[in-house]
């Protein structure tokens, strides 16, 4: 039976988790340079093609672009473009050298055009980070993730639908935290279990 009412303190307790949460996985990932190198081959593009990441699914219409500077490219020169039609497609590739417990920090940008049907998915070491159908036409998002290694080599995959259009990619990273940012991530992992144990009481 659901709660009508909660006193003020177990609010105040809530209020704290979250902001750890916040705290931990936001300092993260807006200071990349503590975080690490990036543990990606080509994760930005700037090779020019697809050099260090797999095709899977249907690859028709994909492709690395270079034009430098502008709006389908998020920082660097180049960006890869996704517009698989009918089915989904997209790259992947596996991360090596993880140590089995130790936080990760996954971060993309991904560019939506509006067409539909459309859609864009990624995941790290088959477990989903985003799924999303027929997105809005807009500027680049960012998106920054904190998960743990669950063994030594996992597999960054993204897929992609665009019958219409293009769908692009740029600056993926993966990167094991130094340890003042582990102890970040740290706190804001204890502050989300905290958070969930309360929730289910």
């Amino acid at each position: 039976m659901t709660r009508l009412s909660k006193t003020p303190a177990k609010h105040a307790l809530r209020r704290i988790a979250t902001l750890a949460v916040a705290a931990g996985f936001a300092v993260a990932a807006a200071v990349p340079a503590l975080a690490g190198p990036n543990l990606l081959v080509n994760g930005g593009f700037e090779a020019g093609d697809f050099t260090g990441w797999t095709g899977t699914g249907n690859t028709s219409f994909d492709g690395v672009q270079c034009p430098g500077p502008g709006p389908t490219v998020f920082e660097g020169n180049c960006s890869a473009f996704f517009g698989p039609v009918g089915t989904t497609g997209g790259i992947s590739q596996a991360v090596q050298n993880l140590t089995v417990g130790a936080p990760v920090l996954i971060s993309f940008a991904f560019l939506p055009d509006g067409g539909n049907p459309s859609s864009f998915s990624a995941s790290f070491g088959g477990v989903s980070l985003v799924s999303l159908t027929n997105p809005a036409a807009g500027p680049y998002q960012s998106f920054s993730f904190g998960t743990r290694a669950t063994a030594t080599s996992e597999t960054l995959a993204f897929s992609f639908r665009d019958d219409p259009g293009f769908l692009f990619l740029d600056a993926a990273s993966v990167r094991v935290p130094e340890p003042g940012t582990m102890a970040l991530l740290g706190i804001g992992l204890a502050g989300l279990w905290a958070g969930r144990r309360r929730k289910a009481q």
